[in-house]
């Protein structure tokens, strides 16, 4: 909320001199964002303000809480003590222009960030459409072949909110300007070619709307269309592999070894008596995960891998459902009971019953947290309290561990035969059989896991299951990324085309980028985690080296420290001090080289639990 005040103001502004926020109008337009130039304008104002007050008090309290003389005394050991010291009572004079200072920094931040913010969600916008563009025209091609209107096509892809993300809120608007403002689909492509931030988006629609005017051949363009496009995503990917690396050097640089030698410093501090040390231990212990949670948010944001449910995709079908005779009893009891008995045994017997590919995490950990707190209330009564407690953590981590690993190594071999399959049906298609006969042949062929998934979709067709449907519950039941983005396209060939060859070549050529995509991936980010792994190495190393030969002589030795206090090093504090920050340093980077490394954080629990060991051995037993 603002004060009114500022709207006015800024409404008078924006009418008077409407060509200096163009650039401002344009990003707004093109983020859809729901608000006017002078509304942003007067927004940016009003928190700017409110921001400079706010870094006035923080100003008042660092100078409050750091006075001149600590900087004097911290300077001492510096070749700038004597330039300082002739210079301190400018500087004492000049100390409170700190609070001035900051309260400016705070105010200029913050305006730069609220005008930033449309660009910030233009960009955003464009980069995801982008990236779901080649999968909508894939299934649009698929729908041309069948005859479909073109108008159909883009309610199809603006219904689809659950699969284009941000390309179907594009789409919306063509429906919009047709269905409300009562334009023709033409003006809508135009208008949406105009204010889209995607480049890539308006070239499509600007031909697409010189074709469809023209009378070309709308399934020529879109399958020539689509293969141009899956060539630009390699160039996508290639740069996405850029930016893991670029973030893999930051992490190492900020998370890593800044936190050690800002370790190492303010231990060194101690010495002086300063109340610094414990100060940065609780920053470290409570930033760092939440730094690095935020560190891998925009890693995952940034992989250039559209995310689908097909649950929502599914719920378009309906089950068959029995007609009722009127004489019978139209209605019928649950027993909520047996109902509860039947969901709490499915979640005892879930480890056991499915198959690892698609065992759910959570209902797992339920099952290995308490097989955990069995195993630490046995062991409390034989080993120490410590032992029982790694014991306990080993116990959990352990199992979790080798279900991620062989989930999804199971996984990358079935993915590996997904090109294949859809490559097959298309063969067999092109030879004339239909899909359920297809389904047969590829059923009785060697194809591990997906062989099995493979023979229950047949069987569902044979027992009455509409054909999408079937392919949709295929996707379900495997949850593989990858599937889960090409079965739409599948479904919607097998709804609107007469013969799907050519569809199912393009999903199978879909299917191969995108795996041979996370085999690159895996292969040039693998450097990184070995780097990770040296650090951590030479984290432990000089932690080692640093506590047994500089600070354990001056255990239990007292030292004069600012302000004429007499301090003494506590060699077991510093120690546990070390052992707190290298063991969460440790542990989140191990789920960081998991998400770097292998694009998911699960994967890196291995490296966790190898830190933590390493660390663990480092400080208890060495």
């Amino acid at each position: 909320m603002i004060p009114k005040t500022f709207v006015r103001k800024w409404t008078r502004k924006v009418l008077k001199e409407r060509w200096k926020y163009k650039d401002v109008e344009k990003a707004l337009v093109s983020a859809r964002l729901p608000f006017t130039v002078q509304e942003l304008m007067a927004i940016a104002e009003f928190y700017s303000i409110v921001s400079f007050f706010v870094g006035l008090i923080l100003g008042a309290v660092v100078i409050v809480a750091v006075p001149p003389t600590f900087i004097l005394y911290t300077a001492r050991y510096t070749p700038s003590y004597n330039i300082i010291l002739a210079n301190f009572n400018v500087i004492r004079w000049t100390y409170p222009l700190i609070a001035l200072i900051l309260g400016f920094v705070a105010y200029k931040l913050t305006k730069y960030s609220i005008l930033s913010y449309p660009f910030f969600i233009a960009n955003r916008r464009k980069s995801e459409i982008e990236l779901y563009l080649p999968h909508a025209i894939s299934m649009m091609y698929s729908m041309a072949t069948g005859g479909i209107p073109i108008q159909n096509m883009i309610r199809t892809i603006a219904e689809s909110k659950h699969i284009f993300g941000e390309l179907s809120r594009e789409f919306m608007i063509i429906l919009e300007m047709v269905d409300v403002f009562k334009k023709n689909v033409y003006d809508g492509m135009r208008f949406v070619r105009d204010t889209t931030p995607s480049p890539q988006l308006s070239s499509f629609l600007d031909n697409l709307i010189f074709i469809l005017e023209g009378g070309g051949k709308l399934s020529e363009f879109l399958k020539r269309k689509s293969e141009e496009l899956s060539e630009e995503r390699e160039r996508t990917f290639e740069s996405f592999i850029d930016f893991l690396g670029m973030m893999a050097e930051v992490y190492i640089s900020v998370f890593i070894v800044f936190p050690l030698f800002l370790l190492i410093v303010l231990t060194v501090m101690k010495l002086m008596g300063t109340a610094m040390f414990e100060l940065y231990k609780v920053a470290v212990l409570i930033m760092l995960p939440v730094s690095t949670v935020m560190f891998v948010w925009l890693i995952r944001s940034m992989i250039p891998l559209p995310k689908v449910k097909l649950e929502e995709f599914e719920s378009k079908y309906e089950t068959i459902k029995a007609n009722v005779v009127d004489e019978i009893r139209d209605s019928f009891t649950v027993d909520k009971v047996k109902r509860l008995k039947k969901r709490v045994l499915r979640i005892i017997l879930h480890p056991f019953t499915e198959n690892i590919y698609r065992i759910e995490l959570r209902i797992v950990t339920i099952h290995i947290a308490l097989a955990t707190l069995t195993v630490f209330a046995i062991a409390c009564r034989f080993i120490k309290f410590e032992y029982a407690v790694l014991v306990a953590f080993s116990t959990f981590v352990l199992p979790l561990i080798f279900i991620v690993e062989m989930k999804e190594r199971i996984m990358r071999r079935l993915e590996e035969r997904l090109p294949d399959v859809f490559s097959e049906l298309a063969m067999l298609n092109e030879a004339g059989l239909t899909i359920l006969e297809g389904l047969k042949v590829l059923s009785q062929t060697e194809m591990g896991i997906l062989t099995k998934e493979i023979l229950t979709t047949r069987r569902e067709i044979e027992w009455g299951v509409l054909i999408p449907r079937a392919f949709v519950r295929f996707g379900i039941r495997v949850k593989s990324e990858i599937l889960s983005k090409i079965v739409p396209v599948v479904v919607k060939a097998l709804e609107t085309a007469p013969t799907i060859k050519d569809a199912f070549y393009i999903v199978a050529r879909y299917a191969d980028s995108e795996v041979s995509f996370k085999k690159r991936m895996r292969s040039s980010t693998f450097l990184y985690v070995v780097i990770i792994y040296m650090c951590i190495a030479i984290f432990l190393v000089t932690t080692y080296m640093v506590i047994t030969n500089f600070f354990k002589p001056f255990s239990n030795v007292s030292t004069t420290g600012f302000g004429n206090v007499a301090v003494s090093m506590n060699i077991d504090e510093i120690k546990n001090s070390f052992f707190q920050v290298a063991m969460i340093v440790g542990i989140l980077s191990g789920l960081v080289a998991g998400q770097i490394g292998e694009g998911n954080v699960l994967l890196g629990l291995k490296h966790s639990y190898v830190f933590a060991i390493m660390t663990y051995v480092t400080f208890n037993l060495m």
